[in-house]
């Protein structure tokens, strides 16, 4: 399942025309804040992130 929200993250960022780079320092993270992610993470996390690119988490969760 996290796999999928994975892609899925890096393939907003690209249509965002961002960077894992630019959405971790966002979030005030380091840049790979996003590849350890895993399947416990908290719904806060996912909506911080999509906020931190500009989309809705029910974007990052899609597929799901």
């Amino acid at each position: 399942m996290i796999q999928e929200v994975k892609f899925n993250i890096k393939s907003l960022i690209k249509q965002h025309n961002l960077t894992i780079g630019e959405v971790c320092k966002r979030l005030g993270q380091d840049r790979g804040y996003i590849n350890r992610i895993t399947d416990e993470v908290k719904l806060k996390k996912i909506i911080d992130i999509a906020n931190a690119i500009g989309c809705s988490p029910g974007e990052l969760l899609a597929g799901l």
